[in-house]
C-alpha cells in the first residue's frame, strides 16, 4: 500500500488525529435523528435515489479544474491490488473508468460540449425530483476568467449558469459561504478565492415572462448595488470573492425571466448576462469613490489615470479643482510635485509612512488605508492590526472610509494583474472586522481609564 497523506504521529496543523476529530465533532453536532443515512453510487444524470420529492443539494464539477478520474488512479492501483477479490465488479478495469466524469477535460473529443451536455442531464434530472415545497442548493466555486468581447467572464460560470437556465431553474437566493482558511490565502501572498456560493434555486414558474435586453440592463442597475452594498457592508465579503459573490444576485435578476431578448428577438445569452454583471461590479467600485474624502477622490482618480507614474501639473490642477482641492495642499503627504510634474508618493515610503506621529484629526482615507497596509505588512514595526486599529480609532468615524479605498484599490491593482498590491489591499479589506472590533476594544479600555 502506499504511504499515508498525513503523519500519523505529527502534532502538527492538520495531522491525522486532527482530521479524525473534526469528523467526529462533525458528526456529534448533526441533530439527533431516528433516520438511517444511505449512500449510492450512481450516475447523476439519469439518478436520483431518493423518495419523490427530494430536498437536493449538490456541488457540481467545476467544469475542468480538478481531474478527479486522473488522480483517483494514484489510488485505484494500490486498492485494486488488495481489494479486486472482495470488490470484483468495482476493480474490474485496470484504471479508473472516466469516459462519464462531468468534465471538461482535454481527454474528450469537444471537451465544452460533454461537460454542457452532462451538467444540462444533471439538473435536468434534479427539477425533474425535486419538490416544490424545498428549494434545491448548488454550490459553486470557480474563479477563471477570460475576455472577451462581453468584458471579463468566466467560462465554467458560463457553461454551468447556462445549464441551469435551461434546466427552466430561477436563482431565488445566494448564500456567500466562507469556505477556505483566510490565513492561509494572505499567507501565501494569493488571490485565491476564500468563499462559495450556494445558489438556491426553484423551478421558474411556467408563466415567467420575457424581458428586452434594455429591461434586464435597467433591472441590473436598479437592483445589483443594494446586493452589492450588502455583500460588502453587512456580509464582509472579501474583495477577492465579491465578483463571484455578485454572479448570484445578478444572475437571480436574469434566470427570473423566461427569456432576455434584444429588440431584434435575438437571445441574450448567460454570457453576455455575466459580462453586464462584471462590469456592474466595477461600476460599483466607481461609485464608491464618491464615498471618500475630496483629497483620496484626486488621489484615486490619478492613480486610475496614471498609476504610480508621474503626469502632467495641469492635469493634475485640473483634477484637483474638479474635486475642490488644491495640487500644493496635497504636498508632501500624497503627492510629490516638482518640475512641472505630478506624482502620488510610493506606495511603500509615502511622506507619511515613516512620520511616527499618529495625526488625531484630518487623516484622509488615503492616508489611514496606507498606514493600515503598513501595519499589515509589519511595515517599520507596526503590531498588524492592532496597529491598523490604532488607525482606525484615530481617524473615528471617518475609518470606514479606509475599508471602501481597501476595496477600490484592490479591484484597480486586480484589473492590472499586480497581485502582490492586489493582495494587501485584499487582506485590508478582509481584516477589516477584527480591525474595528481591536478599535472599538480601545476606545473603551481609553474610557474606562485602563490604556490602549
Amino acid at each position: 500500500m502506499g504511504f499515508s497523506e498525513a503523519n500519523p504521529f505529527s502534532n502538527s496543523t492538520q495531522n491525522w488525529l486532527g482530521q479524525v476529530n473534526w469528523v467526529a465533532e462533525a458528526v456529534d453536532a448533526l441533530p439527533a435523528t431516528g433516520n438511517n443515512g444511505e449512500t449510492h453510487q450512481a450516475n447523476a444524470t439519469t439518478t436520483i435515489h431518493a423518495d419523490k420529492g427530494p430536498v437536493i443539494v449538490t456541488d457540481p464539477p467545476y467544469y475542468d479544474n480538478i481531474g478527479y478520474a486522473d488522480l483517483s488512479d494514484f489510488f485505484y492501483v494500490w486498492l485494486r491490488s488488495a481489494l479486486r477479490d472482495i470488490h470484483p465488479d468495482l476493480f474490474a478495469g485496470i484504471a479508473v473508468p472516466k469516459s462519464e466524469e462531468m468534465t471538461a477535460a482535454l481527454r474528450f473529443e469537444k471537451p465544452r460540449e460533454h461537460f454542457e451536455e452532462s451538467i444540462r442531464s444533471a439538473l435536468d434530472t434534479i427539477r425533474e425530483r425535486c419538490t416544490p415545497d424545498f428549494p434545491s442548493s448548488i454550490f459553486y466555486a470557480y474563479k477563471q476568467q477570460e475576455e472577451d468581447r462581453e468584458g471579463v467572464v468566466s467560462t465554467g460560470w458560463d457553461t454551468m449558469l447556462t445549464a441551469l437556465v435551461q434546466a427552466r431553474f430561477q436563482i431565488v437566493g445566494t448564500w456567500p459561504m466562507r469556505t477556505e482558511y483566510q490565513h492561509q490565502h494572505l499567507a501565501k501572498g494569493t488571490n485565491s478565492l476564500a468563499t462559495s456560493v450556494v445558489l438556491v434555486c426553484r423551478p421558474r414558474p411556467d408563466d415567467a415572462l420575457y424581458a428586452t435586453r434594455q429591461e434586464f440592463f435597467a433591472a441590473l442597475d436598479k437592483d445589483l448595488p443594494e446586493r452589492l452594498d450588502h455583500l460588502t457592508r453587512e456580509g464582509h465579503i472579501a474583495p477577492v470573492d465579491l465578483a463571484q459573490a455578485a454572479i448570484g444576485p445578478g444572475m437571480a435578476i436574469y434566470s427570473r425571466y423566461a427569456g432576455v431578448e434584444t429588440i431584434a428577438g435575438e437571445p441574450v445569452t448567460v454570457r453576455e448576462a455575466l459580462g453586464a454583471i462584471n462590469r456592474a461590479v466595477a461600476e460599483y467600485y466607481r461609485g464608491e469613490q464618491g464615498h471618500l474624502d475630496a483629497p483620496s477622490r484626486f488621489c484615486a482618480e490619478w492613480l486610475r489615470q496614471y498609476g504610480m507614474a508621474d503626469g502632467p501639473y495641469g492635469d493634475a490642477e485640473t483634477l484637483a479643482q474638479a474635486h475642490n482641492v488644491g495640487v500644493e495642499a496635497l504636498a508632501p503627504r500624497l503627492l510629490t510635485s516638482e518640475g512641472g510634474r505630478v506624482q502620488l508618493q510610493p506606495l511603500e515610503s509615502g511622506g507619511w509612512a515613516h512620520d511616527p506621529q499618529l495625526r488625531l484629526e484630518g487623516i484622509t482615507a488615503w492616508e489611514g488605508a496606507f498606514r493600515m497596509a503598513h501595519a499589515l505588512d509589519g511595515a517599520l514595526g507596526d503590531r498588524g492590526a492592532a496597529g491598523a486599529a490604532e488607525v482606525a480609532r484615530a481617524m473615528g468615524s471617518g475609518a470606514g472610509q479606509a475599508e471602501r479605498l481597501a476595496r477600490i484599490l484592490y479591484a484597480h491593482f486586480d484589473r492590472r494583474g499586480d497581485s502582490r498590491n492586489a493582495v494587501r489591499w485584499n487582506r485590508l479589506a478582509a481584516t477589516w472586522r477584527e480591525i474595528e472590533e481591536l478599535a472599538l476594544r480601545t476606545a473603551r479600555q481609553g474610557e474606562m481609564g485602563l490604556g490602549a
